[in-house]
């Protein structure tokens, strides 16, 4: 029994969470609500008139991966999804390199979706005549209040998270579809601009994609919860496809409609108000439902958080069964079954990282450090995701099962995640977003040489045992 497979049996296999449970976690964990309020916004900001271009090749290339992704979910019950997955085809280097990337991944990930709960409640506050809502200060306090929640909630187990996160999921869509309608009747939607990409470039959309992705990537983390689902072989792969079949073609819809509303509107989103609130005012909707909106998004927003704690501190549970990180934190709570160390130490590294941005960039948080912490998101997906993608050709080509649909995926999906970042270096973003394509570098560099002497510790031990 190797490691992996070992942490299954210790104590999270209980098998109980039903298909429409883990299908309806994948997709609530990127809040739709949410999600539809925030592609169109961070696509327009590098792509224009061709954000729809963008959240359409974001939403294929993801697909591509998650063929890759299905492969291995089909074959095997994990809990450490992509991490766990790479160590059935290459050796312990890929595990290595595979959970450094994904390990910042998480951090950064559970950061940025904290931080947008606090932007929808500083322009919240904003309309209610707090003037410094959306300052670092009242931000840091919003975020934190977040954080606790969805750590409270993810350290209860999974049936209270998969409940709180369906139902605040439940509640608060109607509003974000009202206004997403109601600005393209206002606005119109400038179909001609849009379908010839008017003052568009190749590299701005892609640029626009590396930070929309953001509520693409870790579509797979679902896959985090296969030990506590039943029949997770076929259930697993249902849920993780889910994300972007379903949502992809949600976003593409949502910024055809929102674009013209959107760059209509640039002057009150400069000024820090959230793109919702925004959209709401330029629909003629008023600035009282604006402020409804941003309150309702600030509490669905903890849906999103809940259910990445939850797959991220599972993911982390894995690396200490594997001694990449302190072994305490493998821990399991005896009567939630949650791996409850993981959650503290995940959740509050995750708040620490934003409470440091915030201090260091107090100015443009909304259009500088939001669009920089999604794009580096995206970035860390990177890696595990190529790594993932020739995976899955090598696993299948050794059952000599490979399909066609395998073999043209999977070198897409990885070459669109190459090509994400390669766009950076090429055609660099404004700062301080075009940073992050070198603190992703520098970054995971640094991880897989500390991770990398832990593994061949833990190997070294193993051996003279």
């Amino acid at each position: 029994m190797s490691r992996v497979e070992h942490h299954e049996a210790e104590g999270l296999d209980t098998g109980h969470l039903r298909r429409v449970q883990i299908v309806a976690l994948a997709l609530v964990s990127y809040t739709p609500a949410v999600a539809l309020a925030t592609v169109p916004f961070l696509l327009v900001v590098g792509a224009g008139h061709g954000s729809w271009l963008g959240a359409l090749i974001g939403a294929v290339g993801i697909g591509c991966v998650g063929v890759a992704v299905v492969t291995f979910a089909r074959r095997f019950v994990v809990t450490g999804t992509l991490y766990s997955y790479i160590d059935h085809v290459f050796g312990p280097w890929a595990r290595v390199v595979m959970g450094s990337s994904l390990l910042l991944g998480y951090v950064a990930l559970i950061a940025g979706v904290s931080m947008t709960s606090g932007i929808f409640a500083g322009s919240f506050l904003v309309a209610a005549g707090f003037e410094s809502g959306l300052n670092a200060g009242p931000m840091a306090v919003t975020t934190t209040v977040a954080m606790v929640v969805a750590a409270a909630l993810a350290y209860r187990g999974l049936d209270t998270s998969v409940r709180t996160a369906v139902i605040l999921t439940v509640l608060t869509l109607p509003i974000t579809v009202v206004v997403t309608v109601a600005v393209a009747a206002h606005t119109g939607l400038a179909l001609p601009a849009q379908l010839r990409l008017d003052g568009s470039t190749f590299g701005g959309i892609v640029n626009g994609v590396a930070a929309a992705a953001v509520f693409l990537v870790a579509f797979e983390s679902s896959a985090a919860l296969a030990a506590e689902t039943r029949d997770p072989k076929r259930n697993v792969p249902l849920a993780v496809m889910s994300v972007p079949v379903v949502l992809g073609g949600c976003y593409l819809l949502a910024t055809l409609l929102q674009v013209p509303g959107l760059m209509a509107a640039s002057d009150a989103l400069a000024a820090g108000m959230s793109p919702p609130a925004a959209l709401a005012v330029q629909a003629g909707l008023g600035q009282g439902l604006a402020m409804m909106t941003d309150a309702a998004l600030a509490v669905a927003n903890v849906a999103s958080l809940i259910a990445f704690v939850n797959y991220g501190s599972r993911f982390v549970a894995t690396l200490a069964t594997d001694e990449l990180v302190p072994r305490r934190l493998a821990g399991v709570h005896p009567r939630h079954l949650s791996p409850a160390a993981a959650i503290v130490v995940l959740s509050v590294v995750a708040q620490l990282v934003l409470l440091v941005l915030l201090a260091v960039w107090p100015d443009h948080l909304v259009t500088g450090v939001l669009p920089s912490i999604s794009t580096l998101t995206v970035y860390l997906w990177l890696i595990p995701y190529v790594l993932i993608c020739i995976g899955a050709i090598v696993l299948a080509a050794r059952e000599r099962a490979l399909t066609p649909t395998l073999a043209v995926s999977a070198p897409a999906g990885a070459a669109a995640m190459v090509w994400v970042y390669v766009n950076a270096l090429v055609n660099p973003p404004p700062a301080p977003v075009s940073w992050m394509a070198v603190i992703f570098a520098v970054t995971v560099a640094l991880v897989v040489l500390a991770l990398g002497v832990r593994e061949r510790t833990a190997r070294a031990t193993v051996e003279t045992e």
